[in-house]
């Protein structure tokens, strides 16, 4: 018999799931970020997480470190979580980094590839490339 006032049987588990869209390599030289209620943002790599936290609602917020927007990517969702259960979500950038980002429950399909995308990052790794030549050699 399990006693319901023990601090074990009134945790639950918060399971994040940070993945990125296919061709978005950009995203892949920065690690998400992950607040809980309003706490400071703690840095977590790609893949999946989990953490304790006290059964009830909380607030998650998410987002990926960029040049501009230095948010880019940003969702917010309130989770409920059942004393001794998990619940699980999944936080997906988006494609363009002004857009918001998917945080929410867990996306059974694969992200499709999008060429469009590939060659929007490639031009702006290119051009941020070229800029940072410049500036080095222009000194």
């Amino acid at each position: 018999m399990t006693d319901d006032s023990s601090p074990a049987a009134r945790e639950g588990t918060v399971s994040v799931t940070f993945s990125r869209p296919t061709g978005t390599f950009l995203y892949a030289a920065s690690k998400p970020r992950l607040s809980l209620d309003g706490g400071d943002p703690v840095a977590l790599s790609w893949g999946t997480h989990r953490l304790p936290v006290a059964a009830g609602r909380h607030r998650v917020q998410a987002w990926v470190p960029y040049l501009l927007p230095r948010r880019a990517g940003r969702a917010e969702a309130v989770v409920a979580v059942a004393s001794g259960r998990t619940a699980e979500i999944e936080y997906v950038p988006p494609l363009v980094t002004f857009a918001k980002g998917h945080l929410g429950a867990p996306s059974r399909r694969k992200a499709k590839r999008s060429s469009a995308v590939m060659v929007f990052n490639g031009v702006a790794a290119v051009l941020f490339v070229l800029m940072l030549a410049v500036t080095i050699l222009g000194r």
